[in-house]
């Protein structure tokens, strides 16, 4: 296994295509999330809840073309993962986080934060317009969309979604530069438009390859 991803790690600096061949980068990710999962005492298990998410995921990240044209998924969207508590959305980006560390591979690396603590920095911060401008640039995981609070900016406009301002930069900048934005939520499209408006609930359909992943909670 070693052996092969070297020869994956070396390739990747001279390609911008498919990183490596889809069963090895499958397997290296596998093994990346027994790792990951074994430090919580969980165990990684692929059934009939995950196993079609996790082809899609893993086919995603090695920038396999022929997955757009099987798939329809586009590798120049990012990607939003939603479904139920605990089946491991959170935990799938973080293994492709690991995986560009420990095999240093920087294609694979994006920074990630909670939308909770972009919301308490908002609240914070006396100058508001700076953490909206930070957050609306380059690529960022989100983490767990719909969970935060409002933001508190009563100075100006009291209560506010600040996720709206951030996504709709986003939005633009994805249109102008191809910015990406990746995100885990428990809400569908729907309760998206309920929340964040229908005119943000259009711009995700744009923006993001949209990926479920249900099932039972694989928290103990």
């Amino acid at each position: 296994m070693k052996k092969e991803w070297s020869k994956w790690s070396v390739k990747t600096n001279a390609i911008k295509g498919t990183l490596c061949e889809p069963d090895i980068f499958k397997k290296v990710f596998f093994r990346e999330a027994q790792e990951h999962y074994a430090k919580y005492d969980f165990d990684f298990e692929v059934d009939s809840s995950n196993k079609n998410f996790l082809g899609h995921f893993c086919r995603y990240w090695n920038r396999d073309k022929a997955f757009e044209v099987m798939e329809n998924i586009s590798l120049q969207k990012g990607i939003m993962v939603f479904g139920s508590y605990g089946t491991g959305k959170t935990s799938s980006f973080r293994i492709i986080q690991n995986l560009s560390k420990h095999y240093q591979v920087r294609e694979l690396w994006f920074p990630a934060i909670s939308t909770q603590e972009v919301v308490s920095k908002f609240n914070v911060e006396r100058n508001k317009e700076d953490v909206i401008q930070y957050y609306s640039k380059g690529v960022f995981l989100f983490d767990d969309l719909g969970a935060e609070m409002a933001g508190n900016n009563i100075y100006q406009y009291g209560k506010e979604e600040v996720f709206v301002r951030i996504l709709l930069n986003r939005y633009r900048n994805f249109e102008d530069q191809g910015t990406k934005t990746h995100i885990t939520t428990n809400l569908d499209l729907g309760q998206i438009e309920n929340r964040y408006g229908r005119q943000m609930a259009d711009r995700f359909i744009q923006m993001f390859n949209l990926l479920k992943l249900d099932g039972p909670s694989r928290r103990k």
